[in-house]
């Protein structure tokens, strides 16, 4: 998980519980759910897919017992390999 997000995401919601929490204990559970939903759609964008939505997905999920990587995930894998493969941010190439 991204550093960041690691910091951010408690330090929101412990701003949002000294806010709230005083005089609406239901906006507490509103901010609990919303950054607990955060959470995971952060996860099931960047690193596994959570979400199976169609009858061949499932039984894939259920033979396999693993997690499918995430869209995004496999996105970003395959553009830090062209770049490294392409040595854009790696060595300086002098045209001379």
């Amino acid at each position: 998980m991204d550093i960041a997000v690691i910091i951010m995401i408690p330090a929101a919601f412990i701003a949002d519980y000294n806010i709230w929490h005083p005089s609406a204990p239901q906006g507490l559970t509103i901010a609990a759910f919303i950054y607990i939903f955060a959470i995971l759609e952060y996860i099931n964008y960047f690193h596994i897919q959570l979400s199976y939505d169609n009858r061949s997905d499932i039984n894939s999920l259920k033979q396999t017992k693993r997690f499918k990587q995430a869209s995004l995930s496999k996105d970003f894998k395959r553009l830090k390999n062209l770049i490294a493969e392409a040595g854009i941010f790696g060595e300086h190439n002098e045209h001379t």
